[in-house]
């Protein structure tokens, strides 16, 4: 199992797509996050819609600054899952990895868990990122860069839990209906605030992952509360049922010739 994962590692590491998803959240992220707070810097952490007819709503208190800068990773991460989910079901991939190893259960959970390190470690490294380039940029308005705050520690935990569990899910996803399209059609419209303009008009609509996911980011100043709790069991049904369905359908189905 073990020679699996390094096997499966390798892959995405030596993929083009994951070189595109390092450039986009370790450069361009913590970019668009430096820039955003400059402008907050000039402006003054009080400003408010009422004082700057610029603003669309008031700026966040200093611990949760940064955080929207890292929900532009979010898009590319969850890209990115559909994408390697889908790759085994491209090209005969599959053929090769299955001369390698013939039990499909393990290549799967290779294949799942090889991308929960890499998402884990990427993850990490750009959110932390991304949060002290915002501080360094709001200079001595910004809490320090190196140790932070409590909260913002919490909240990088929170944004972590997040890419993790919807870049999984995007995966498997992509691996059940074995096309990339599928996971990007369902996920991605409810980044672009699908999912809390349904979580306003409807009951449901807080059930929907992406949803569910930003109930563990909310600042004071969104729309939608804090609820970490309600969101990771939401985010983990998900996920959950998705891989039983995934693995079972990988392990039971037929194949054929296609793939």
């Amino acid at each position: 199992m073990i020679s699996m994962i390094k096997f499966e590692s390798k892959k995405i590491y030596l993929s083009k797509s994951w070189w595109v998803l390092c450039s986009l959240v370790l450069l361009f992220q913590p970019l668009l996050a430096l820039m955003s707070a400059q402008q907050i810097a000039n402006l003054g952490l009080t400003a408010t819609p009422e004082t700057h007819p610029e603003l669309i709503q008031a700026i966040p208190p200093v611990d949760y600054l940064g955080f929207d800068a890292v929900l532009f990773g979010l898009l590319p991460m969850i890209v990115f899952g559909g994408i390697y989910g889908a790759s085994e079901f491209s090209h005969h991939q599959l053929r090769t990895t299955l001369l390698c190893q013939n039990n499909r259960e393990k290549v799967f959970f290779s294949k799942l868990l090889a991308l929960l390190i890499a998402t884990l470690w990427l993850g990490a490294l750009a959110i932390y990122g991304t949060i002290e380039i915002t501080h360094l940029g709001l200079q001595e308005q910004g809490l320090n860069a190196l140790t932070l705050s409590s909260i913002a520690w919490k909240f990088i935990g929170y944004a972590l839990i997040q890419w993790l569990f919807l870049t999984t899910l995007s995966f498997l996803i992509g691996h059940l209906f074995k096309n990339a399209i599928v996971p990007l059609a369902f996920l991605i419209p409810q980044v672009y605030n699908l999912g809390n303009y349904l979580d306003e008009k409807w009951p449901w609509g807080k059930y929907l992952p992406v949803a569910a996911s930003n109930q563990l980011v909310a600042t004071p100043t969104d729309s939608f509360s804090h609820q970490p709790i309600e969101g990771l069991v939401v985010l983990s049904l998900w996920v959950s049922v998705t891989v039983v369905l995934a693995s079972y359908v990988f392990s039971k189905s037929d194949l054929g010739g296609n793939y």
